[in-house]
């Protein structure tokens, strides 16, 4: 039996390294305590996301009562020399301008490319079981920018794509069938995190 599906993404709460505007990628920081998050679905009983803390920390603000399934698939981007520094740091740096223009090929060094960041959020997507019709990931702006890339109706780059700390991001499929073929979602909603959901 056919079915629509609704993938729920959510970036995690703001850490030190956000708020200092710098790249943070496989660091394990966790987030800023005292940040007086919503709970957005009390009965939620499944939450998916990425295996490091400020996604997991986020995550059981938001669901307090959901088993929390972590992929290390769903991960920030590896921003390897370029981690924990700033634009002003990197800004001069040829290899740092070269990647900014061109990361479809280009990694930082020591890094990840855009097209390595998307298979693995993409098989991270693959991997979700498939007898559930609306799934909540929590995970980072870079891995949720590559999912909008793949699968929004609106084509847009990767760098055009904003994903803030404080909505989320509603894609759904009128079918099954359109999202294990990995189509473009029907359409895409965006709503303010503050907005409560089912309680």
């Amino acid at each position: 039996m056919d079915y629509a599906i609704t993938i729920e993404l959510m970036r995690h709460a703001k850490t030190k390294s956000n708020v200092e505007k710098k790249y943070l990628g496989w660091t394990d920081e966790p987030i800023i305590p005292n940040q007086n998050l919503p709970v957005i679905d009390g009965l939620a009983t499944t939450v998916f996301g990425s295996d490091l803390k400020r996604c997991k920390e986020t995550a059981a603000c938001y669901f307090p009562n959901a088993t929390y399934i972590e992929n290390s698939g769903f991960r920030e981007s590896h921003f390897g020399d370029f981690e924990c520094k700033t634009y002003e740091q990197l800004k001069a740096l040829q290899a740092y301008r070269n990647w900014i223009d061109n990361p479809y090929d280009l990694a930082p060094p020591n890094g990840e490319t855009l097209p390595q960041v998307m298979f693995r959020v993409i098989e991270a997507i693959k991997s979700l079981p498939n007898d559930m019709s609306f799934y909540r990931i929590v995970a980072h702006g870079g891995s949720i920018r590559a999912l909008l890339m793949q699968f929004a109706p609106e084509e847009k780059t990767f760098w055009e794509w904003q994903v803030s700390h404080d909505e989320r991001y509603l894609l759904h499929w009128s079918t099954k069938k359109e999202f294990e073929e990995g189509q473009r979602c029907t359409f895409l909603s965006v709503e303010p995190i503050m907005v409560k959901g089912t309680m």
